[in-house]
């Protein structure tokens, strides 16, 4: 009796739509880890209708085209955001960032090159409810750009049951393409619910698709997968992991030979509150 009664609360606890809002303690502070991999691969164009053959080819040791070109980087980055203020919406924070460490080289290859940031200078930010973030004035160093600035609406500003779906849109630069703007459809889920309700588990899937309202022609199309772990308790995404594989056509100038580029980017996120 004590267990089938356990088993009618969990699934009542999973019936009920719950709301997923960034409403994070004042005085908190929130220790973030971020880590990312960047691996670009390219090959000139004219090789596109010979794919089929170079894999035959490569197969046997053998290559129509030669090797791509491969450029692989890694960043690890700590920070710490400091609960300031609590509105209604939105929530105000410091942002510091620690440290950071870079790689280059091959995928698995050990973190070769450590640096500071040009400046640890805290930085106000201010994250709404939903995951939108604005960086407020100040000499905000890159690494608080790359963990704070880029970051869109994710969560849905309505209660959401188990399975089900919310989706949001944005605009992102493309960094193999100045000046050029692509759109992203993010598709989020609510899993499942564990440890007692406490942790949400949500899974997302994205398009990336070029927008060509700025006029320009090129050839951009991506996808994203990824999942993301939401404390309930802490009121904040505690773990995020992506991985973003983006195809473009870049030309290089002045009448450089156009390449097929692609892009694969791995991110970890990690938070600790205190």
């Amino acid at each position: 009796m004590v267990a089938m009664g356990f088993f009618v609360s969990a699934s009542a606890l999973g019936a009920q739509p719950v709301l997923l809002q960034l409403r994070p303690h004042v005085g908190d502070t929130l220790h973030v880890k971020l880590e990312q991999r960047v691996e670009m691969s390219g090959t000139p164009v004219s090789c596109g209708d010979q794919q089929g053959a170079s894999r035959s080819r490569a197969s046997a040791g053998v290559s129509a085209c030669g090797n791509p070109r491969t450029m692989n980087t890694g960043m690890e980055v700590y920070s710490r955001a400091i609960v300031k203020r609590s509105m209604r919406h939105a929530t105000e924070m410091i942002a510091i960032t620690d440290s950071v460490r870079t790689s280059t080289g091959k995928p698995a290859s050990p973190y070769i090159s450590q640096r500071q940031p040009s400046s640890r200078a805290p930085v106000e930010i201010r994250i709404s409810s939903d995951g939108g973030v604005e960086i407020g004035e100040g000499p905000a160093s890159e690494e608080i750009r790359t963990l704070f600035g880029q970051m869109p609406p994710t969560l849905s500003r309505k209660a959401v049951a188990i399975g089900e779906k919310w989706v949001h849109e944005m605009r992102v630069p493309l960094s193999v393409e100045p000046g050029a703007f692509g759109r992203v459809r993010t598709t989020f889920q609510l899993d499942s619910l564990g440890r007692n309700g406490q942790t949400a588990y949500i899974s997302m899937r994205g398009a990336l698709s070029h927008d060509h309202s700025d006029g320009s022609d090129s050839e951009t199309s991506g996808t994203l997968v990824g999942t993301m772990q939401f404390d309930r308790r802490r009121s904040w995404i505690t773990r995020t992991h992506a991985t973003i594989d983006v195809w473009s056509v870049v030309s290089s100038p002045p009448a450089g030979t156009p390449m097929r580029v692609h892009t694969r980017v791995v991110q970890s996120l990690r938070v600790d509150a205190q």
